[in-house]
């Protein structure tokens, strides 16, 4: 869908500037709707180094050497905007105690506005949907976070972590021997917006027990790919499918959560092992990713704190290929995440996070596999001062160290080399109207 920009910023503009209109209005319809959103342009600067040289270092069998053991990193300044985002939802009551919502958000590239080769001009880039909501819980259909995504690392990093490089997925819930935290790693993450989506959440029981699921088919993206290509075997499209689920407690001070989901024909792994190793060109092959997380948060005197544990397992049946030797198998990992993030006055907060993810074990059919240097940690520190409760300058700093052979990646623009530690830090402003 292409959006005309102008008309809808000057119909807005026009809405909300009538004498009397606030940023809730009524359409025609009956419906209440309102429009919202924040934006947090930084000032940042990368620098990458410590990358692993091509000869003399032991490097896991899923890994290989990139850039010779130079930077793949442009030391540089930069303007991010993070995800900036301007979002519309609404609600209408539809007798007998339901009531349909809807939401549309969009991100808002304001440092390189229509320039940026990311501004397709497509509206609903962010959760997207239309759902029903009762004494029953909430179904919605669209384009969301998966319960799994939603339900851990909930404290976030001073309000601004989602697509910025002090995020804590990259680490935590993706794999070291990616290949970019948007590219083929992406296939192997567990932090998912998805599309084509029905998302179920139940009433809250027993003083805070909640039970969410969502199931969701493939993208047109996902769904137009075919395996058998050069697998000798005839070529059959993919069928993708997410199934998340999370139950969490919330009461008080405390807040608990454990999560599921299992990728099917994702091929996390084979997007991202060396060539000779891949599955996903086979029509014989499936795939099933799979992780369970837990989460626990505390809250004290103006102090919040939070622990994450993630089991991530990448299984393909490479034994059903007709050239299977060699080939991608299993993958497996842990990782855990602490945050604490202090509220000192009115105006002052300061966060801390730290993840570490181990280098986890892994097999290939009849050949032998190694996860030397795949491990990797990432802390990030900051603090941010409100000038009002809506806007608040703050100043953040983050490193991911990454192991001889791993590549984890919170980089906007560019990736790191195999084995390259990244160091980021910005001054930014934030505003949420």
């Amino acid at each position: 869908m292409k959006l005309n920009r102008k008309a809808m910023v000057l119909a807005v503009g026009a809405a909300l500037a009538a004498p009397g209109v606030h940023a809730q209005i009524t359409s025609p319809a009956g419906s209440a709707w309102e429009f919202y959103g924040k934006i947090y342009p930084e000032l940042a600067r990368i620098n990458g180094g410590g990358a692993t040289p091509p000869a003399g270092t032991t490097i896991s069998t899923l890994a290989s050497i990139t850039n010779a053991g130079r930077s793949n990193l442009v030391n540089r300044g930069e303007m991010l905007v993070g995800n900036s985002y301007i979002g519309f939802r609404g609600s209408k009551s539809l007798g007998s105690g339901l009531k349909a919502i809807w939401q549309i958000e969009q991100t808002v590239p304001i440092d390189e506005g229509g320039s940026a080769a990311a501004d397709t001009g497509t509206l609903a880039t962010r959760d997207s949907f239309l759902g029903v909501d009762g004494g029953w819980g909430t179904l919605r259909l669209g384009f969301m976070d998966t319960p799994f995504k939603r339900s851990g690392d909930v404290l976030g990093f001073l309000g601004i972590s989602s697509g910025n490089f002090v995020q804590t997925n990259p680490v935590l819930r993706q794999v070291g021997f990616g290949q970019g935290n948007n590219g083929p790693s992406r296939a192997a993450r567990f932090h998912e917006r998805r599309g084509n989506a029905i998302d179920f959440a139940s009433r809250t029981y027993f003083g805070g027990l909640q039970y969410l699921a969502q199931y969701s088919v493939g993208n047109p993206s996902e769904t137009s790919k075919t395996s058998g290509a050069g697998a000798g075997a005839g070529a059959r499209p993919l069928d993708p499918r997410f199934i998340s689920m999370a139950l969490k407690w919330e009461s008080g001070p405390w807040y608990f959560a454990a999560m599921h989901e299992t990728h099917f024909d994702m091929f996390g792994g084979s997007a991202n092992v060396p060539a000779a190793q891949k599955n996903d060109a086979d029509a014989n092959v499936n795939s099933k990713d799979m992780a369970a997380q837990v989460t626990g948060m505390f809250k004290i005197a103006g102090h919040t704190f939070e622990a994450d544990y993630i089991r991530k397992s990448y299984k393909e049946n490479a034994g059903k290929s007709a050239t299977p030797n060699g080939r991608f198998e299993s993958y497996k990992n842990n990782a855990f995440m602490v945050a604490w993030e202090g509220r000192w006055s009115n105006q002052w907060r300061t966060a801390v996070t730290y993840v570490s993810a181990n280098a986890g074990t892994c097999s290939l059919f009849n050949a032998a596999c190694s996860t030397t240097g795949l491990e990797g940690k990432q802390l990030s520190l900051g603090g941010s001062y409100y000038i009002d409760p809506s806007t608040y300058v703050f100043l953040i700093g983050s490193k991911i160290d990454n192991g001889t052979s791993a590549r984890y990646d919170n980089v906007s623009n560019g990736s790191p080399a195999t084995g390259e530690d990244v160091k980021q830090y910005a001054l930014g402003l934030a505003h949420n109207f």
